[in-house]
């Protein structure tokens, strides 16, 4: 059995270094492959598996899940990430509507596609409200709205020139949305938007708004990271002074800090999307409820295998400390051998 993982340049070599590794001990064979070459297809036809570790910047999404689809789709080379893994990874607006079709609780939140819909709700809604564009890590374009006229100058921009991620200038005192990058300036939305603040972000985000129902009283938020039938959990603080947990890296691994109905929750959600891997960040509204707030199949790798084990969808807990990338290698040997239960895997 033959597993093709690619490498580039760009690759986290850590990272996949640990899938290459795992698949080492349980004796598969290892291609390492560049699937950004023309050749790209016949690097992989005879493989019985392709992984690619890719990850948010432009250029990655731009080449990576196209790829895999085709692998996947039209070869029937079992992938991973595979399709119903990775689409909607880094874009809270995909999620939005993802989390709509299978009731996921969320916190309220609003997508408009049209200025004078937006406007028109801006100047009805409540404040403060949730600024989110549609991509963006570690918290980064996420920010507190805290009045109308701020909300209005969000959209005027968004639905205007735009902006680039982590390019936002200053709305107000009040609305600070840093960035060490070149900026786009919120009071002027009709001023010609700026250039791209480096040489990944090649394309403004622009002609969509997204807000979400601002939920107080959360000191931090629950991480829970599924991996086919494993929930490995912990908690988050939020930065000092700030809203926001993704990110800060101030975690608490204490197991017994994990309310059980995240577990439950994520687990029933990975089970609905059929997804091989997966990260789901909760909040608590102001009901008590537990409601999900974003997903995504890549994480800290370093901060799951901290963990000191990991609750199965019984909620029963299994001790022990391992890398995702394990995990990973574990499950997806396992449908290899299911799909091809002739080969061997010496």
């Amino acid at each position: 059995m033959k597993v093709a993982i690619h490498r580039d340049p760009d690759s986290p070599a850590e990272y996949i270094e640990k899938w290459a590794s795992a698949l080492d001990r349980a004796s598969i064979e290892v291609r390492w492959v560049n699937l950004r070459f023309p050749d790209a297809i016949e690097q992989v036809r005879d493989c019985d598996g392709v992984m690619w570790h890719w990850e948010y910047l432009p250029h990655e999404r731009q080449v990576a899940p196209s790829i895999l689809h085709v692998i996947e789709t039209y070869l029937g080379i079992p992938v991973f990430p595979d399709q119903r893994t990775c689409w909607h990874y880094d874009d809270k607006v995909a999620q939005y509507y993802v989390f709509r079709a299978l009731k996921v609780p969320m916190p309220p939140t609003w997508v408009f596609w049209d200025r004078e819909l937006a406007r028109e709700w801006a100047r009805n809604t409540a404040y403060p409200k949730v600024f989110k564009l549609r991509t963006g890590s570690s918290s980064s374009n996420v920010h507190l709205v805290h009045t109308e006229s701020d909300a209005l100058r969000l959209i005027d921009l968004m639905f205007g020139p735009g902006t680039y991620p982590r390019g936002f200038g200053k709305v107000s005192a009040d609305l600070d949305l840093l960035s060490e990058q070149p900026r786009v300036s919120v009071t002027a939305p009709s001023a010609e938007v700026a250039s791209p603040n480096n040489r990944y972000w090649w394309q403004p985000e622009k002609n969509y708004v997204y807000f979400q129902e601002f939920l107080p009283d959360n000191s931090g938020d629950t991480r829970i990271t599924v991996i086919g039938k494993r929930a490995f959990g912990f908690h988050r603080s939020n930065r000092a002074g700030d809203f926001r947990a993704s990110g800060s890296k101030i975690i608490d691994f204490d197991c017994g800090r994990v309310d059980p109905e995240c577990i439950r929750l994520a687990h029933h959600i990975s089970a609905a999307l059929k997804v091989q891997s997966m990260a789901y960040d909760f909040l608590v509204d102001p009901n008590g409820r537990q409601v999900v707030t974003e997903i995504s199949y890549i994480y800290a790798d370093w901060a799951i295998e901290r963990c000191e084990g990991y609750w199965d969808p019984d909620l029963v807990w299994v001790p022990g400390r391992m890398w995702p990338q394990a995990a990973h290698v574990e499950d997806f040997i396992a449908r290899l051998q299911d799909l091809n239960p002739r080969r061997s895997t010496s």
